[in-house]
């Protein structure tokens, strides 16, 4: 019996920097560079600073994304059909590959991984924040929401990846300090599982945060915990078929506040 999986973590990351060239002058004479000064890094984004950190959320550990997927090329978008459904699978990073273009018209974009301490915890979110210049962030959240109670969404595909499951989930209280919220529930194959995603995005001004906590159903490691249970043996706890992940409040909380 092949054993369950225990986490996935499947999240890509552009991390945007900014250098500065040194500059410098030649009097034609003497030493030219001599007294040439590099100018200071513009250091951290603003949206690098509002990113969550190590001890910000109680009982989660928080990691960069692993930024050398982000550096391998782009694969062509192909069109999702419907069109409508397109803006669904765009807020998930994995979708993305890490680009932010792809994800509307963002200026700045940071992702963070967060998974729990607990070994029984098999959810891993991910939180993304994106900058939007004048409208677009609301428009994106428009867009957003049109999909999400679309009944033409229900199941779409993007080339050859299917997503189905999707359906709109209550926001009431999830944009806390922000603007307007939008949230829904997404799946999609994964080899022989099934990879479940409960996704939370909420506007604050020009700024989307979004939260993707994911997990995957396993049957042949839920199996495997049934036969442990009888044989009166622990099993690792696989999340079973009723089982979607969830976002943690405390989490939206958490970056919400430094946003």
């Amino acid at each position: 019996m092949k054993s369950a999986v225990s986490r996935v973590v499947a999240a890509v990351s552009v991390v945007v920097a900014l250098g500065a060239s040194a500059a410098c002058s030649s009097d034609g004479g003497g030493d030219a560079g001599k007294d040439a000064k590099p100018r200071a890094s513009a250091g951290p984004s603003k949206l690098e600073k509002a990113a969550l950190t190590s001890g910000d959320v109680k009982g989660y550990e928080v990691e960069e994304p692993d930024e050398s997927a982000s550096s391998a090329p782009a694969r062509p978008a192909a069109k999702p059909s419907p069109a409508e459904c397109g803006p669904l699978a765009a807020m998930l990073d994995a979708r993305t590959a890490g680009k932010p273009n792809t994800v509307g018209k963002t200026k700045d974009h940071v992702r963070r991984v967060l998974t729990a301490t607990d070994d029984k915890d098999f959810t891993t979110t991910r939180v993304g924040l994106s900058s939007y210049a004048g409208s677009d962030a609301e428009q994106t959240m428009a867009d957003l929401r049109a999909a999400a109670r679309s009944k033409k969404c229900a199941s779409f595909r993007i080339g050859e990846q299917r997503y189905i499951g999707v359906r709109s989930l209550p926001t009431q209280g999830k944009a806390g300090k922000g603007d307007e919220a939008v949230s829904y529930k997404i799946a999609h194959r994964k080899g022989e599982y099934v990879m479940r995603e409960s996704v939370t995005v909420v506007r604050t001004g020009t700024t989307l945060a979004v939260f993707d906590a994911s997990n995957l159903y396993d049957p042949e490691g839920v199996q495997s915990d049934k036969d442990a249970e009888k044989d009166g043996s622990d099993g690792i706890g696989t999340p079973t078929a009723d089982q979607d992940p969830k976002v943690a409040p405390e989490i939206v909380t958490a970056q919400l506040d430094k946003i």
